[in-house]
């Protein structure tokens, strides 16, 4: 499975792709390491939106369950997201990034805990 992680590198923005590793095998199916989550909210958002300048107010996953949403970088790559994509921002610092909702959509937004006992966030 991967997913599209925003970051920040001194102060820019910019997109990378990641991997989530298999680690635990069920009769279910493959699992990752479990990842410890503070807050899960659901987000519902309109078409034609546009967000000028912004930061990650936390680090949190957005799973986008329907719509689209565009978002450019300080660096100025952009990436629309779509339903079944995965999105990591973590930039919290610097310029930021812009986004713009293209469609109506809905995504579950996972805050990460700050204080993971792997060291992961």
């Amino acid at each position: 499975m991967e997913y599209i992680e925003l970051l920040s590198v001194d102060g820019v923005s910019t997109f990378k792709k990641q991997k989530i590793a298999s680690k635990i095998h069920e009769p279910l199916g493959d699992y990752s390491e479990p990842f410890q989550v503070r807050q899960l909210f659901f987000r519902e958002f309109d078409e034609h939106r546009v967000f000028d300048w912004h930061c990650a107010p936390r680090a949190q996953f957005i799973f986008y369950l329907a719509g689209e949403v565009k978002i450019t970088t300080s660096s100025g790559e952009q990436h629309t997201f779509r339903a079944g994509d995965i999105l990591l921002a973590k930039d919290l610092c610097g310029k930021g990034h812009v986004s713009e909702t293209l469609t109506p959509g809905r995504a579950v937004i996972a805050v990460l805990d700050h204080n993971p006992a792997d060291g992961r966030q």
